[in-house]
C-alpha cells in the first residue's frame, strides 16, 4: 500500500452509504408492502427496484480503520502490524 492508496475510507462511498440509509428511512414510512396469500410480504415495485439498486451498489459496511501511533498512517482496525512503518500494533478494543 502506498500513502495515497488508503488514506481514509472512501468519502464518496461513505456519502452513498449515508444517502442509502436516509432513503431507506423515508421508504420505511411508505405503506407496507402487499401481503401475499401465504403471509409473506410482496415488495412494491418501488421497494423491489430499490432493493435491486442497493444490491448493485454493493457498498458493504464502512471499513473500520485506525491510526498508527508511530507514523500516523491510517490502516485497518484489525491490523496487528502497521503496513507503512511495520510497528507492531496492540489489538484494537
Amino acid at each position: 500500500m502506498n500513502s495515497q492508496g488508503f488514506a481514509h475510507p472512501d468519502a464518496a462511498r461513505s456519502r452513498l452509504r449515508d444517502l442509502v440509509a436516509a432513503i431507506e428511512g423515508e421508504m420505511a414510512r411508505l405503506p407496507e408492502p402487499i401481503q401475499t396469500a401465504d403471509g409473506k410480504a410482496a415488495p412494491s415495485g418501488l421497494h423491489a427496484s430499490w432493493a435491486r439498486l442497493v444490491d448493485q451498489l454493493a457498498l458493504g459496511p464502512e471499513p473500520e480503520v485506525r491510526e498508527c501511533p508511530v507514523c500516523k498512517h491510517i490502516g485497518m482496525r484489525a491490523a496487528t502490524v502497521c503496513g507503512y512503518c511495520w510497528t507492531t500494533l496492540t489489538p484494537a478494543t
